[in-house]
């Protein structure tokens, strides 16, 4: 090897041997990190699945794909994470199962790939309080209160939903929609408009109800509403929503309240008290259109 050029032909192929040899090691050291971080989040969405779904039970264990299921089923939310979970579980089974030694492993996850499962670790260990989405100027009403005082707080406030008392516990829900409901059920001509003749409240039929009330006010015989002096009882009798509701604790998720969602479509409300319970006082309400803003924001 006493050629010059020989010599660095030498030098320069052991650099690159070098070089690849340390990029190979980079390269492993960066994979080692990457299934790491992997089969860490892994570990904990799975141990964090179980205790969700309280399992296991009577000593045995569901699978993490039946579990991947069942959260996503109710959670409506958190299904959109369901295909990429069931992928993640293939994975994960592929790199436990199926590495050669100790240091080779037959796939690699991308950071993509474990920056968004931690992600998903993050959003399922640490759900999104419900009171952060409710609105926190709760107004209860009592069933012998007047509807006058309810339609005040529409106009002045725009509340449009009312926990309502009955014997000091949450007994039902009054919506503005329930109102309007009441106002239709009733004789609207007979209550708005002047009448040539003037009609006692002897004459109103066996089913008029306190809309339908009427007063002479001298010769101007014009037919007077007295909406504001009805009892809510009366209103809420035609509230089609009135049970629509649930109450959750104070330290409930909004995944809590989607749960409920999910199983009840229909439900209007969902009224926040200390310890869910229908004797304690309203501390916030939560509607679905809170939690549609939730959807959206997940998916942005």
């Amino acid at each position: 090897m006493n050629d010059p050029r020989e010599r660095e032909t030498f030098s320069t192929e052991s650099s690159v041997r070098s070089n690849d040899n340390q990029s190979a090691s980079d390269r492993s050291n960066a994979d080692r990190s990457c299934i790491d971080r992997f089969e860490g989040a892994y570990n904990r969405i799975d141990r964090e699945m179980q205790h969700v779904l309280d399992e296991p039970r009577d000593g045995r264990r569901r699978g993490y794909s039946s579990c991947v299921r069942q959260i996503a089923a109710q959670r409506r939310h958190f299904g959109r994470h369901l295909d990429f979970l069931l992928e993640v579980g293939e994975l994960r089974n592929a790199l436990i199962h199926n590495r050669f030694g100790a240091t080779e492993y037959i796939a690699v996850p991308t950071m993509t790939t474990v920056q968004t499962l931690e992600s998903i670790d993050e959003e399922l260990r640490k759900p999104v309080p419900l009171r952060a989405l409710a609105a926190k100027d709760v107004v209860t009403i009592n069933a012998t209160d007047r509807i006058g005082a309810v339609l005040t707080l529409v106009q002045n406030k725009g509340f449009v939903r009312f926990p309502v008392r009955v014997d000091g516990r949450i007994a039902a829900l009054l919506t503005a929609s329930g109102v309007l409901r009441w106002i239709a059920s009733h004789d609207l001509d007979a209550c708005a408009l002047p009448t040539p003749t003037h009609k006692s409240n002897s004459a109103r039929s066996p089913q008029a109800g306190a809309l339908d009330a009427t007063n002479s006010n001298g010769s101007s015989e014009r037919v007077i509403c007295t909406i504001a002096s009805v009892a809510v009882s009366e209103v809420l009798a035609r509230d089609h929503r009135r049970d629509e509701f649930a109450l959750l604790a104070r330290d409930a998720s909004a995944d809590d309240a989607l749960t409920l969602w999910s199983k009840n479509p229909r439900l209007e409300a969902v009224i926040i008290t200390e310890h869910g319970r229908a004797d304690e006082t309203p501390i916030g309400i939560a509607t679905a259109t809170d939690l549609i803003r939730l959807l959206e924001a997940a998916k942005s």
